[in-house]
Order: C-alpha cells, then sequence, then structure tokens
C-alpha cells in the first residue's frame, strides 16, 4: 500500500512538473532568450538602429505578456519564476554588454552613453549576483515589489531610448533624465531583492 501512495505522488510530481515547464509563459521565455542572441547577432552586423530597437521591444514584451498569462492561467511556479529571471537577465545584460562592446569599438559610444546604460542596469548590477546564486542554489525567488516593477517598465523605454540617441542625439533628453530615474530606483529594487532573498533564506533555514 505504501509503495502504491508512492508511486501515485511520483506521477502526480512528475504531471505538476510538466505543466510548471510546458506551457505558454515558458515558450514567452524560450522566445525571450532566442530574441536576445538575435539581438545580438544583429548589433554586431550593424542593422538599422531602429530595428534593432523594435526587436528588443517585441522582446522585452514577451516578459509582460509571459507574466500576464501565468498569472491569469494560474501557471505560477518555481521553475517559472527561475525562467523569469534567467530569461531577463539573459536579454538585459546580454543587449547591454553587446551594445557597449560593439558600438564602443566602432568609436559610437561616448562617455554619457556609457553612463545612461550603468544607471539601466544598475539593478542587474546590485541583485544579478545574488539571483543567480539563488537559482543555483534551488532557492525559491521572493515576489517582485512594485518598484522592481515599475523600474523594468522605464528599463524598456531607457535602453532603446539610449540606442537611439547614438544616431539621434535628440533622444539623450528623453534618455538621460529616464536613466537616472532607473539608476535610483534600480539600486532600491536590487537592495530590496537581497533583503527579500535573505529573508526567505533564514525562513527556509528554519523550516529544516
Amino acid at each position: 500500500m505504501g509503495r502504491v501512495k508512492k508511486a501515485g505522488k511520483e506521477i502526480i510530481e512528475d504531471t505538476l512538473a510538466t505543466k510548471d515547464i510546458l506551457n505558454i509563459p515558458t515558450f514567452l521565455n524560450v522566445a525571450r532568450i532566442v530574441l536576445t542572441f538575435v539581438l545580438v547577432y544583429m548589433i554586431v552586423v550593424d542593422s538599422d538602429i531602429e530595428l534593432i530597437v523594435f526587436v528588443f521591444v517585441i522582446a522585452a514584451l514577451t516578459d509582460w505578456f509571459d507574466g500576464y498569462t501565468a498569472r491569469k492561467l494560474k501557471l505560477t511556479s518555481s521553475f517559472g519564476a527561475k525562467a523569469d529571471m534567467f530569461a531577463d537577465r539573459i536579454l538585459w545584460i546580454g543587449t547591454a554588454l553587446t551594445f557597449i562592446l560593439v558600438f564602443g569599438i566602432r568609436g559610437r559610444l561616448d562617455p554619457l552613453h556609457g553612463l545612461q546604460i550603468l544607471l539601466i542596469m544598475t539593478r542587474e548590477i546590485v541583485s544579478a549576483p545574488f539571483a543567480i546564486a539563488g537559482a543555483f542554489s534551488g532557492s525559491v525567488f521572493p515576489p517582485a515589489r512594485y518598484v522592481a516593477k515599475i523600474t523594468t517598465f522605464l528599463q524598456g523605454f531607457a535602453l532603446p531610448a539610449v540606442m537611439l540617441s547614438v544616431f539621434y542625439p535628440l533622444w539623450t533628453y528623453f534618455s538621460l533624465p529616464l536613466s537616472i530615474v532607473i539608476g535610483f530606483l534600480g539600486a532600491i529594487s536590487g537592495l530590496h531583492y537581497i533583503h527579500d532573498l535573505e529573508v526567505m533564506k533564514e525562513k527556509r533555514q528554519r523550516r529544516y
């Protein structure tokens, strides 16, 4: 009887695992990673900046849609949270680093562009090491605070604006103040994330 219950439990867990992985939010996360590689290629081969920005916006929108569909269809899970975090970091860090390296080598960036990208990526710089360590250690990710959602929303406008400002300087009047705001919010968001992650780790350790 005990073996039957154990086998039944394993079947249920396998079913839940499949449900957590094979769904629309996961597809959108994978699409975001694929689009990041497309963006990297487009930046390297010097595609039109307008087309690069368009693809980036599509990739950024998958982040909103995967969260929306996960909540709407009740497909939220620990795996989904980790996949979303991983896809986000790949998109933001991959795009920003490639943009800085390639456009820097080509002599198209000035210190102001670099400063803006640094400010836009403040949250990732602060929290990424802890988020990646948490993913590999099997930690449960804390729910996103409102400041984190605002930061992500504003990043979706700021990074494309900086890209456009390289070729169209008037965009700097939009990207610079936005980058400063994101730098402030990103630092707060990153510190909150680290704090919440540590709190969850302590609770988990006490439980076991």
